[in-house]
């Protein structure tokens, strides 16, 4: 056990970031010129990953699924899911409108959408339609309802929620039988609200003048559980929010809590319940497929670590196979000229109920370091993990989550943790000009730790995502989620005044080409760099030795 250790500590030593130089957080690459938009061309402004089905089946009832987009249009379209259905999904009724509050549209926006001309149409098992185009024009940050009468039998296919304290409503539920309810205006007949999105899985827009769609392509963290539903993509959007209009773009959160980059354990029927399929599987529907899509933010692989380490079942969950997936990420999206932006994995640590082990750690910074390694194929990184560590307020753990970033779990971050978060994602690598920075909790205070290397790397990271002084635009939509509103006044991330959110969960866009300039740049002097493939793969080794030594049975599963 002693030798084990040392061998990792020694490994770990090699390739941790958190050891090396300041710039090592440094992922600069110059910014792709942005690219002219054609008025016509269809851009994603809202998405909901599909995760799994209902156990209950639907039968004759009728939901209403609010949907806040991130950019506007002259015109809508929306696409439909039965991925997990259980038999053929009969639709005879779809209509959309502007949502007034809660499950009442605002009258006179009330539309019919057609499908191939039909305002019928059938889903099989497994598939997805789009309808026609809707002529409504909506605003950036405006709500649609969107209703969809069921009249046939099968599984709810949804985006599942466990909603903690703060999580917002966004669909109405009629009971079983309840029958059409598509055309009610006042949406008195639904049974009941709650924040599972059924059916409706992506919002697209015509005559937008934004610049394209980001995706946000990741896990709990992502999808902002035990916050409330708030997840980095909304001060992101925030950001990019206040720049000119067509400067603009959407980030859409393809989050989906316990989802994997690579796959489940075998023998493990966790994905069948609502982590949704691994990341590698649904990469097409979920991100190259959707109209508009330039870029994926990458934050996936602690789940492969985690329910890898569940029954000690190597190679699952190890190092060298969440780097093959996040290779495989890279080599489909290049393929279809779409750029992906790695984010390193953050901080992790035990809590009372749940053990993150040396083994696991050594896992997680040998894939990190392999994504701060030049020549990795992705087209930029950005080190959030840095930014998130403790190496503030005079500590220096770079591997340790600093806790007023995180929730009590010791893995998902805090609203102050996603603001983080956000203002470390340099907005130029999506081919936008830098966006400012939004303000952190005040109550939050996070100053870096003079000395400390870890925090250096930090302060490099947000520098890179810092936008240069100058006018700011107003803001163009009404905050629907627990963003701040008070300036915070120690946190090196506050850099700017607050502004409003355009969407509770986000959206996606349309282009014609990818530029293969934007890739990691060298950068010479760093000792870890060369031994990091055989460190890494030391590395590998012990902690899997490790984790059969340590390994305790956990006593649940949790979402992550």
């Amino acid at each position: 056990m002693l030798l084990g250790s040392l061998l990792i500590a020694a490994a770990v030593a090699a390739v941790n970031p958190g050891t090396a130089s300041a710039a090592t957080a440094r992922r600069h690459v110059q910014p792709r010129a942005m690219a002219s938009v054609d008025p016509t061309t269809w851009q994603t402004v809202w998405t909901s990953a599909m995760d799994w089905g209902a156990k209950l089946p639907a039968t004759d009832t009728t939901v209403r699924d609010i949907a806040r987009v991130a950019e506007g249009g002259t015109s809508v379209r929306f696409r439909l899911s039965n991925s997990w259905g259980s038999a053929p999904a009969v639709f005879p009724s779809v209509t959309v409108g502007v949502q007034e509050s809660g499950d009442t549209v605002e009258p006179g926006t009330l539309h019919q959408v057609t499908f191939g001309g039909s305002p019928s149409v059938t889903v099989p098992v497994g598939a997805d339609v789009t309808s026609d185009p809707v002529e409504l024009t909506v605003r950036p940050g405006e709500a649609l309802a969107v209703s969809v009468w069921l009249s046939d039998t099968t599984l709810v296919t949804q985006h599942y929620w466990r909603p903690d304290s703060g999580t917002p409503v966004d669909s109405y539920l009629a009971a079983n039988g309840g029958g059409n309810l598509t055309e009610t205006t006042t949406g008195t007949s639904f049974f009941t609200g709650d924040s599972d999105m059924r059916w409706l899985s992506a919002v697209e827009v015509a005559g937008s003048p934004a610049a394209g769609t980001a995706v946000a392509f990741g896990d709990s963290i992502t999808d902002g559980f035990n916050n409330g539903g708030f997840g980095w993509p909304i001060p992101l959007q925030e950001r990019i929010g206040r720049l000119a209009p067509s400067q603009q773009m959407s980030v859409i959160d393809e989050g989906i809590a316990g989802n994997t980059l690579t796959r489940f354990p075998p023998g493990k029927t966790y994905s069948t319940g609502d982590a949704g399929h691994a990341g590698v599987t649904r990469l097409g529907t979920d991100a190259l497929d959707l109209p508009g899509a330039k870029d994926i933010l990458l934050l996936l692989g602690t789940n492969d670590i985690w329910f890898g380490g569940q029954d000690d079942l190597p190679p699952y969950g190890s190092a060298p196979s969440i780097i093959a997936g996040m290779e495989q990420v890279i080599a489909e999206a290049h393929a279809k000229g779409i750029g992906v932006i790695g984010m390193t994995l953050l901080p992790r640590a035990s809590t009372h109920e749940e053990l993150w082990t040396p083994a696991e750690q050594a896992t997680l910074e040998a894939v990190n370091t392999w994504m701060l390694t030049p020549g990795n194929g992705f087209d930029a990184v950005v080190n959030v993990a840095a930014v998130m560590g403790d190496v503030y307020n005079g500590s220096c753990a770079p591997t340790t989550p600093f806790q007023p970033y995180f929730t009590d779990d010791n893995l998902h971050p805090d609203t102050a943790g996603q603001i983080a978060l956000a203002n470390a994602i340099p907005t130029s690598l999506l081919g936008i000009p830098e966006a400012p920075q939004v303000p952190q909790v005040a109550s939050v205070r996070a100053v870096p730790t003079p000395g400390c290397t870890g925090a250096l790397d930090a302060e490099f990271v947000m520098d890179e995502a810092q936008a240069p002084v100058g006018p700011v635009a107003t803001p163009v939509s009404t905050p629907t989620s627990p963003t701040p509103t008070s300036p915070t006044t120690t946190s090196p991330t506050t850099t700017s005044p607050t502004t409003t959110s355009p969407g509770d969960r986000s959206p996606h866009s349309a282009t014609t080409g990818h530029d293969r300039s934007r890739r990691n740049d060298p950068k010479p002097g760093r000792p870890w760099e060369l031994p990091v493939v055989v460190a890494a793969a030391v590395t590998a080794a012990v902690a899997t030795l490790l984790a059969i030594l340590v390994r305790r049975r956990r006593k649940r599963f949790r979402h992550h």
